[in-house]
């Protein structure tokens, strides 16, 4: 059983911690080609070791990579080079906001979100931005006076994300203006609704919206949100 089990994490392209050091005497050129390897431990390894570049070159090709992969643990190693780039990474993530993967929500759920943490985006360009942090901030709320509704989907999860774990109540007028602009659209007026439970001061906000609103699955974040911020509240 643990032979099948190993077996089947190779398949999948898992990779040791170090086994990749013999690897790091190969040059950008030679371990870009080997991250398009029809091996996926191959690519793991080399997004690995692409991690410990420093030119702008990498970070296209691993963007590019990353849109292509299918197997877990080159993804995973991909994230982690594109974090470590930073601020590099933020404009190639933000570019493939709803185009990596199909787990995207594109309609409320009916069923609720019953826990008191934020949610985890669906979207990986997204998860990615979380983990480089709070420098994504302004790029993000860029993204928000677009007209993209699948790119602003996706920035205001990773917002709220963020703003949940490092507050920034500045940023309030920003969502509160994107929420009027795009009213009409139930998925945006949902994510924004859920995206102000980390902002204690949209408290007045949501108590008049939890009045007006009339999509029940939308109300019910509203009630949830409304929870989380009186929580914060009495904490304080």
């Amino acid at each position: 059983m643990e032979l099948n089990t190993q077996k089947n994490k190779q398949n999948r392209g898992f990779v040791a911690a170090g086994d990749e050091i013999s690897y790091y005497s190969l040059n950008q050129e030679e371990l870009l080609e080997l991250l398009k390897s029809p091996n996926p431990m191959d690519r793991t390894i080399a997004a690995r070791c692409l991690g410990k570049g420093n030119e702008y070159q990498i970070v296209d090709s691993l963007l590019t990579a990353l849109g292509n992969e299918k197997k877990l643990y080159p993804k995973i190693e991909i994230c982690n080079s594109l974090v470590k780039f930073g601020t590099n990474s933020l404009a190639g993530l933000v570019k493939r906001f709803g185009t990596i993967g199909k787990n995207q929500h594109l309609t409320v759920p009916e069923e609720p979100f019953r826990k008191t943490s934020y949610p985890l985006p669906r979207d990986i360009a997204a998860r990615t931005l979380i983990r480089i942090g709070e420098i994504a901030l302004p790029l993000l709320f860029e993204v928000l006076k677009r007209d993209e509704q699948p790119k602003i989907s996706e920035a205001i999860d990773t917002i709220g994300f963020i703003c949940s774990k490092n507050p920034h109540p500045e940023y309030l007028g920003e969502l509160l203006t994107c929420f009027r602009k795009h009213f009409n659209s139930e998925l945006i007026r949902w994510k924004l609704i859920r995206a102000m439970s980390a902002f204690q001061a949209s408290d007045p906000f949501l108590e008049e919206q939890f009045v007006n609103e009339i999509q029940p699955a939308i109300k019910q974040e509203i009630k949830r949100s409304l929870g989380i911020l009186r929580k914060i509240g009495k904490n304080r």
